[in-house]
């Protein structure tokens, strides 16, 4: 039988889909861990042959433990030519044990479609301090851009996407001369990063970063030339390093928790 593929997906919490419109892509746990979940959504898109499919829903814990697993549903692909979503709420209690990131696995006929990480949200449980943080450096580890918002000198804030070099929890920005525009970044104390998952294609949550501009010429070649590899489309290759060391400016945005 054709491989059917997993197109997107996404885990969200419910109780914030039914009162806001808006699903934020967690499994929330109430209590100290471990502890049960609340109701869960979980949106999905196939593509593959035509025909009807069982479909088992998986999810493992950080040590790709299975945990939960849905009795087997069936489900109707169209086509190779169509992507077919399916919506399916799960009311079940799941164990939660920990923030750590889980991991979504979808069957279909006993083969496996896809996977996607699953965030867990547990506001009530002390374990859980620090776990946007871990979940915010995975999901920068994979992407390539952020969003920032900055403080203006006349009271409001500016919205703007900007690609980083990322040092474990630190991200550096460059702004200058034929790069980003960020305005007033160097001169503000604090900036909020808003920080999206590249598998999911939603926001994970917004840290509160300190501003340090790097004036250090050794730490500036030195970050900047990591910065070769993520900035897209240099008209001028190795040679922007010493663009960027005359004409731009290097801040680091150190978040908090």
């Amino acid at each position: 039988m054709a491989r059917v593929k997993l197109m997107s997906a996404m885990a969200y919490d419910l109780e914030t889909y039914e009162t806001s419109g808006f699903g934020d892509p967690v499994i929330r746990v109430l209590g100290e861990l471990p502890a049960g979940s609340r109701p869960f959504g979980v949106n999905r898109v196939y593509k593959g042959a035509q025909g009807m499919y069982e479909e088992v829903l998986s999810l493992a814990d950080a040590d790709n433990t299975i945990i939960w697993e849905s009795a087997p549903r069936r489900v109707e692909l169209r086509g190779e030519m169509f992507e077919d979503l399916f919506r399916r709420q799960i009311t079940d209690r799941v164990e939660i044990a920990s923030t750590r990131e889980h991991t979504m696995l979808f069957y279909l006929d006993g083969q496996l479609a896809g996977r996607i990480p699953v965030f867990i949200d547990a506001p009530q449980s002390v374990q859980a301090a620090g776990v946007l943080m871990e979940a915010a450096e995975t999901a920068l580890k994979k992407g390539s851009i952020c969003w920032l918002t900055i403080p203006q000198a006349d009271g409001t804030s500016l919205q703007r996407p900007a690609w980083y070099v990322q040092q474990g929890q630190r991200l550096f920005v460059l702004k200058g001369d034929r790069e980003q525009e960020l305005p007033g970044l160097e001169s503000a104390s604090r900036v909020t990063i808003t920080v999206k998952s590249k598998d999911v294609k939603a926001a994970i949550g917004d840290l509160t970063a300190d501003v340090r501009v790097v004036d250090d010429a050794e730490e500036f070649e030195k970050i900047a030339s990591l910065g070769l590899g993520n900035r897209l489309n240099l008209l001028d290759g190795e040679q922007a390093l010493d663009r960027w060391k005359r004409t731009c400016t290097l801040v680091e945005l150190t978040p908090h928790g």
